[in-house]
């Protein structure tokens, strides 16, 4: 029994001593491949820490320049971010590496569209439709056709959209918002209300929907949709504005 056990320990010490350098050696390898320091920036992102993510980005894109998903990554954190102009630069490196990835065009048109550069912007949103029929890139291309008062194109945009995916609210929210400029109320409750059985409380698509009700005449249901939205609203100046549609209902 007493060799058994001497014999035991030495496999033991034996184990440890050939298998932990070739364990060193793979740590080290996994440190030095830039597509698992991109795996940990994803996890970062899944815990909700997009500053710790970019110090993986960073580090992955020191080890490979042109790796395309940490540049993705690291465009898309900036958009969140709210640093544009670092958003626009990951995703044109992005675009150097790869051209037909749709999101690509669709998110460096958000970060153009931002930058105040509307030309570049509906450029990158008309390509990300064009490779796979994008629909927040149509959704996207609505919003500045709507900004720049070209309503039936923007209206066209955003259904093509809302046959993409009648899973957003946003998109009907714009529906009813270009067609309420349009003069075609009834097809614009029918759209806020579409949008409100998929978002309820939002409070933006219930000031339309109210403020569409006081354009069609509609004041009893005016009244009704604006009395249900105002204890939800913190913004002051939109108080103010429901508060002032009401007085002139009453009146």
């Amino acid at each position: 029994m007493k060799r058994l056990k001497i014999g035991l320990m030495a496999a033991i010490l034996l184990g440890t001593i050939f298998c932990a350098p070739s364990q060193k050696k793979i740590t080290l390898d996994k440190e030095n491949d830039p597509q698992y320091q991109y795996e940990k920036a994803v996890l970062a992102m899944q815990y909700g820490l997009p500053d710790e993510a970019l110090k993986y980005v960073d580090l992955a894109l020191s080890l490979d320049p042109r790796h395309f998903q940490s540049l993705s990554l690291q465009g898309l954190i900036q958009l969140k971010k709210g640093n544009y102009a670092e958003s626009a630069a990951a995703f044109e490196k992005c675009l150097e590496i790869r051209t037909d990835v749709a999101d690509t065009h669709n998110y460096l048109g958000q970060a153009y569209q931002n930058l105040g550069q509307k030309d570049r912007a509906e450029e990158e949103f008309q390509k990300a439709y064009a490779l796979n029929g994008n629909v927040y890139a149509a959704y996207n291309f609505a919003q500045i056709n709507y900004e720049k008062k070209s309503l039936e194109p923007a209206l066209d945009y955003v259904e093509k959209a809302i046959q993409g995916s009648k899973k957003e609210a946003a998109f009907f929210n714009l529906k009813g918002i270009i067609l309420n400029q349009l003069g075609r109320y009834s097809e614009a409750v029918s759209s806020f209300l579409a949008g409100l059985t998929l978002l309820p409380g939002d409070v933006n698509m219930n000031v339309n929907l109210g403020i569409t009700y006081v354009n069609s005449k509609q004041p009893d249901k005016a009244r009704e949709t604006f009395e249900k939205v105002l204890p939800l609203i913190k913004d002051q100046a939109l108080i103010k504005r429901v508060k002032d549609y009401l007085e002139a209902i009453k009146k």
